[in-house]
């Protein structure tokens, strides 16, 4: 369990939490979240392990490649290690470690520009792996995954877990988490994530108060430890996939080992799903992302229709 230290005012996250009262859009989308999901009927918990194999998709070199070509590394020395990007400390300079309030730092925005081949390994990872292992029918896919670089100690990681899940920020809550690590995940250098029916039973005793909640999990003690106790750390090797329901808990914890955690995550969205969807999604970040088909997901979608 992480053990909880005391929060300064000013190192709580302020994020802008997505706040639905229209009526129309809010019955649509408190219906979503009470809903029985797709990932949920195969899944009572709300969460899929799958395998894949790493050498035949090689991340850990890609990743290897971004970071020497936007200079943050040597890539010699990184191949030296024989790739190990837990040891990416040893190699990034001090002030490319530092986070930013959006727990990114230097190195980790670095990977936003991944080379040509990153986007058809992954999209041939959800392709051929994920989507047809979860028996939720053809899907849409990410265009662009997230990663994610804790570095040891996790200079500049604010003071209190932020304890959320993507719904808050604007993501829809139709689609589907998929965690990949690039290193060996456990304790404090892993992804901290609850089983559905916790987090569910938490946004309803909050009525969905998406900003209400997030500041209690910086503030209210009693909460603090509650998403202390059911977000519980992820033990995860290179070749496991997490898949989770959107509506789950999770947090990224401050990194106390003396390893880098390098993981990404990417989301898919259901044929099926957006078929019968009226309300549209938008981040709450600075980008506003547009969370559509099209624009943050694929044009096309990938796997086989559901069987009925």
């Amino acid at each position: 369990m992480q053990s909880l230290s005391p929060v300064e005012p000013a190192s709580r996250a302020v994020l802008d939490y997505a706040n639905y009262t229209e009526p129309t859009f809010r019955g649509e989308f408190t219906a979503d979240m009470q809903r029985v999901s797709p990932l949920q009927r195969h899944h009572e918990n709300g969460i899929a392990r799958l395998r894949y194999d790493p050498k035949a998709y090689d991340f850990r070199a890609l990743v290897g490649e971004a970071l020497a070509a936007a200079g943050m590394i040597d890539r010699a020395a990184l191949a030296d290690r024989g790739d190990q990007l837990e040891l990416l400390h040893e190699l990034v300079a001090a002030e490319n470690q530092v986070m930013d309030h959006s727990q990114q730092s230097a190195a980790a925005r670095a990977l936003y520009e991944m080379p040509s081949a990153f986007a058809v390994l992954h999209e041939r990872l959800l392709a051929e792996v994920v989507v047809p292992a979860l028996g939720i029918g053809r899907a849409h896919l990410q265009r662009t995954p997230t990663f994610r670089v804790f570095f040891p100690k996790a200079p500049g990681y604010l003071g209190a877990t932020t304890f959320h899940n993507d719904i808050m920020i604007g993501h829809n809550p139709r689609a589907v988490n998929v965690f990949i690590p690039l290193v060996r995940c456990e304790a404090s250098r892993s992804l901290l994530l609850a089983e559905l029916a916790p987090s569910l039973q938490l946004l309803r005793e909050y009525d969905y108060d998406f900003a209400r909640f997030g500041r209690d999990t910086q503030d209210d003690r009693a909460l603090m430890e509650r998403c202390e106790r059911i977000c519980q750390p992820l033990a995860a090797e290179v070749g496991d996939i997490v898949v989770f329901d959107s509506r789950c808990l999770h947090a990224g914890p401050h990194n106390k080992t003396e390893l880098t955690r390098v993981t990404f995550d990417t989301r898919i969205l259901p044929v099926a799903e957006i078929a019968t969807q009226g309300n549209a999604y938008q981040g709450r970040g600075r980008r506003r992302a547009d969370f559509a088909v099209g624009a943050y997901f694929t044009p096309h979608a990938v796997g086989a229709p559901v069987a009925r």
